[in-house]
């Protein structure tokens, strides 16, 4: 319904046309009775004031009460003496940063930032390869849509599993005496005695194995989606200007799902910061702490040991490394989507 230009109101057929200048000049008693009819008409709990403050601040309460409130009370906990004995006493002795110099100057700590870093490059990262080289080949070598249903279901039958369950079915499979690991690799030839998988400088890995086998189809599922939506028309101009797959792979369909590839992996390295489950049912830790991550670390002082204190000073130092690194990662994506877009 289109305005006039006029003052005043004009009759088109049987609809009023008004000026937006004539509305916002009219006072409310000035209004017809055709507009406030109209006005009042479109009023309902949609529009309502309340329903946004609503919608908005009961996720923002809850959030902060269940991450917010949780953060700052550990935060006082990492300042504090908390033991089993002044945790039921309510005594909480103010220790400053001792907790944090007791935890940077632990030698216990410090080999468990190797095996992060370990799990890391070697979990984390062969994770998102295998997963980006898993979603791609079952995009482009099966075209039938039921089996891409079958494969998908399958692939990612393993990320449904409890992680604990896991870990008991990789402890059996691992099993130095009788596991089929090593039944299989004595059968195919590969091996000539029982390999022992839970040993010091060995167990580490085979945690990271059985989590490979879990975790891959996170990043298998994130890419698979973003393939599915690159549009077809590119490939169509790339094939008829005779570019080669493994060309038109590296220079329009890896570059293309960087952003996404990259979102995988930061969810990965953000969930290998709370890799505790495993390392519990297979190993606990062992032999002699081989196997030991910060986290889990956090764990045994704060839920076996009682600890609070310590334990609270361990979680923030792995809740800020977290952010600094992630931060940094960000960046550094940034920086490059940045350089490719103006090139």
């Amino acid at each position: 319904m289109a305005a006039s230009t006029g003052e005043g109101p004009t009759r088109s057929g049987s609809d009023y046309t008004v000026s937006a200048a004539t509305i916002r000049h009219w006072r409310d008693d000035e209004l017809p009775d055709w507009f406030k009819k109209k006005r009042g008409s479109a009023q309902s709990l949609i529009v309502n004031r309340w329903v946004p403050r609503v919608m908005v601040g009961v996720p923002i309460a809850v959030l902060l009460f269940i991450v917010a409130y949780p953060t700052v009370q550990m935060a006082y906990y990492a300042f504090h003496d908390i033991n089993m004995v002044s945790l039921f006493k309510g005594d909480y002795g103010l220790v400053g940063f001792a907790n944090f110099e007791r935890v940077l100057t632990s030698d216990r700590f410090h080999g468990s930032v190797i095996h992060l870093i370990q799990y890391l490059f070697f979990g984390a990262v062969l994770q998102v390869v295998i997963g980006t080289a898993l979603a791609l080949i079952l995009h482009h070598c099966v075209r039938n849509n039921a089996a891409r249903l079958v494969i998908l279901v399958i692939l990612v039958m393993p990320m449904m599993l409890p992680p604990s369950i896991v870990g008991v079915l990789w402890r059996f499979l691992f099993n130095p005496s009788n596991g089929a690991i090593n039944q299989a690799l004595l059968d195919l030839g590969l091996i000539q005695a029982h390999i022992e998988w839970f040993q010091i400088g060995v167990s580490l890995w085979t945690i990271t194995i059985a989590d490979i086998w879990e975790w891959t189809s996170l990043p298998f599922l994130i890419v698979f989606s973003g393939r599915l939506g690159l549009p077809p028309s590119i490939y169509e101009a790339a094939r008829v200007d005779g570019a080669s797959p493994f060309l038109t792979l590296r220079r329009i369909t890896l570059p293309m799902l960087k952003e996404v590839i990259a979102i995988a992996f930061i969810i990965r390295f953000m969930d290998a910061y709370k890799f505790v489950d495993k390392v519990y049912v297979m190993t606990s830790g062992g032999p002699a702490q081989s196997s030991e991550l910060p986290a889990y670390i956090a764990y045994q002082r704060g839920v076996r040991e009682f600890e609070i204190g310590e334990a609270a000073a361990y979680a923030w130092i792995i809740f800020l490394f977290a952010i600094i690194l992630i931060t940094l990662f960000l960046r550094y994506l940034k920086r490059v989507l940045r350089a490719q877009a103006i090139a």
